[in-house]
């Protein structure tokens, strides 16, 4: 098999991660500004070195369908030369990888900040003088019924019920499904 053109031609240098669980006092984009500058400084870089910027929201950003500029003015970012907001289920980090290597080795840009953020979840306040929810909460507010009450929400939920048939219909165990995990890790490097 030919070497693929794009091997080695870009790389991941840094990662930033923000506090997990239920860390209030943030919202999405506070989260994402502090995952973006942990990222810079691990790769040792500084803000001003990002020509690119791709933004994956989770659901309390709402509906924002310019989430990633919003993200580049908190960032204080200038002249960016790629800038999007995507959004492709379990595929979105994947995709945000392969788009930003690819403006890379064609010459777009020289830095790519993938970024995923969200706040923590937490039970609805009491309705505001406005009339409006007024925690975080309000963005599972499509959810009723058996969905709410068993936290049944996105993707990665739906895929567990795929595997849950296919566990019952054809006695596939978790020890399986793992099997398949790793032995498709190389193809993934």
């Amino acid at each position: 098999m030919p070497r693929h053109p794009l091997r080695g031609a870009t790389a991941i240098t840094g990662l930033g991660l923000t506090p997990q669980g239920k860390v209030y006092g943030s919202n999405a984009i506070g989260f994402a500004v502090d995952a973006v500058q942990a990222a810079v400084e691990d790769a040792g870089l500084e803000r001003k070195d990002l020509d690119g910027l791709l933004l994956n929201p989770g659901l309390t950003w709402g509906d924002l369908g310019m989430g990633s500029f919003q993200l580049q003015q908190a960032l204080g970012l200038r002249d960016l030369r790629l800038t999007a907001t995507m959004n492709l289920g379990g595929a979105t980090a994947g995709a945000m990888i392969q788009h930003a290597a690819l403006a890379i080795a064609s010459g777009l840009c020289t830095t790519v900040a993938c970024v995923f953020s969200d706040a923590p979840l937490k039970p609805p306040a009491p309705k505001g003088s406005s009339g409006e929810k007024t925690s975080s909460g309000a963005a599972y507010a499509f959810a009723r019924g058996w969905e709410q009450a068993y936290g049944y929400y996105g993707v990665n939920a739906m895929y567990a019920l795929v595997a849950r048939r296919h566990m019952h219909l054809y006695g596939t165990t978790q020890d399986h499904l793992g099997q398949i995990a790793v032995a498709n890790r190389p193809s993934a490097q």
